[in-house]
C-alpha cells in the first residue's frame, strides 16, 4: 500500500500541541523519554542493543539518521524519513526495545512515555545547531566536559569520518564543505564551542515556526531544487555593495577588512533567496567554510 507523500500525525492533539506535518524527504528531531523519567539506559549493554535496534529498523524501513544521543532516561534522534511515516518508525523502535527491556528485567508495563516529541527541521543552519544541541546533552548534564568524550552519540561517526554505518555523515559535512579535509575540522570547531545551545530553541512546541535561526534550506528534495530565486547572485551582490568598486573587490575574492560588512550582507541576502553556501562561495571566491562562519557570526 503506497504511503502518502504528506501526512499529518494526530499524536499530541490531546496535549494541546499542534500536529506534526510530515513529508517524504523531511528531516525530524525526535525525543523520547522513559516512563516517569525512569533510567532505562543505565547500562551500556542496553545502549548497545538500542543502537543495533535502530540499525535493524533503518534497514527495514529505509530512513536516514543524521544524529543521535542516548542518555540515561531519554534519547534524541535526527531522522530523514522516506516512504515510511515517522510514527511507524518510532512505534517499531519503542515497542521492540520495550519488549527487550521488560523481558531482561522481568517486569511489565510501559517503558517509555506514551508520546514522543517530534519537530520538523526546516533548514541547514538549524540542523547544525540542533545536532550540536543533541551532542551537547551529556555536557549539559555534566556527564563529561566535552562533546567528543561521550561514547553514546553520533559525534564519533563524524570525527572518525565513518560513512558506512548507522549515521549518514555526508549530508551534514557537506554543509561545511564538499572537501572532507576541510569539512571535518570545521565540524569539530563548531561542535567544540564552549557555549551551550538553549534547550528552549529545540524542545518548544512550534519552535520551527518561531526560531530566528534562518539559513539555506535543506536540499534533499527534488521539489526544493526546482525553486528559482527571485534575484541573481550578481544582483544581490550589487545591492549589498552599494558601490561598483566594492562590488568588484568582493567578486574578485579580496580579503580587505572593510569589505566584511558588505560580504555578510550579501551572504544573508543570498541565503534568504535559497542559494546554497557552495554557490555563494563560488560566486565571490570564498570557501564554503568561510561562508558558513560569516553567516553565523554575530
Amino acid at each position: 500500500m503506497p504511503v502518502s507523500d504528506k501526512i499529518i500525525s494526530k499524536r499530541g492533539d490531546c496535549l494541546g500541541r499542534k500536529p506534526m506535518v510530515e513529508y517524504s524527504g523531511g528531516v525530524y528531531h525526535l525525543i523520547q523519554r522513559g516512563n516517569n523519567r525512569e533510567y532505562i539506559f543505565s547500562r551500556n549493554e542496553d545502549k548497545e542493543f538500542f543502537l543495533e535496534l535502530i540499525r535493524e529498523v533503518q534497514l527495514r524501513m529505509g530512513f536516514e539518521c543524521y544524529g543521535f544521543v542516548i542518555m540515561g532516561n531519554h534519547y534524541h534522534l535526527i531522522f530523514k524519513r522516506h516512504e515510511v511515516p515517522i510514527n511507524e518508525i518510532m512505534h517499531r523502535i519503542n515497542s521492540q526495545f520495550s519488549r527487550y527491556y521488560n523481558q531482561k528485567n522481568k517486569r511489565t508495563g510501559h517503558v517509555f512515555e506514551n508520546r514522543y516529541k517530534g519537530y520538523h527541521v526546516k533548514d541547514d543552519r538549524y540542523l547544525l545547531s540542533l545536532l550540536r544541541y543533541v551532542h551537547q546533552n551529556p555536557v549539559s548534564a555534566k556527564i563529561c566536559g566535552h562533546v567528543w568524550e561521550y561514547r553514546w552519540s553520533s559525534d564519533q561517526y563524524y570525527r572518525k569520518n565513518n560513512p558506512l554505518s548507522l549515521v549518514n555523515i555526508d549530508f551534514v559535512l557537506a554543509i561545511f564543505s564538499q572537501d572532507r579535509s576541510q569539512a571535518i575540522p570545521a565540524y569539530c570547531e563548531f561542535m567544540d564551542a564552549r557555549q551551550l545551545e538553549n534547550q528552549s530553541d529545540f524542545e518548544t512546541p512550534d519552535q520551527n515556526e518561531t526560531t530566528k535561526k534562518t539559513a539555506t534550506p535543506l536540499a534533499p528534495d527534488k521539489k526544493s531544487e526546482q525553486k528559482t530565486s527571485q534575484r541573481t547572485l550578481d544582483e544581490l551582490l550589487r545591492a549589498a555593495s552599494g558601490d561598483e568598486e566594492i562590488y568588484h573587490a568582493i567578486k574578485s575574492g579580496s580579503r580587505k577588512r572593510f569589505l566584511s560588512t558588505h560580504k555578510k550582507t550579501f551572504i544573508l541576502m543570498a541565503i534568504r533567496e535559497n542559494y546554497t553556501m557552495r554557490q555563494i562561495g563560488e560566486h565571490i571566491s570564498v570557501s564554503e567554510v568561510a561562508i558558513y562562519k560569516m553567516s553565523v557570526k554575530e
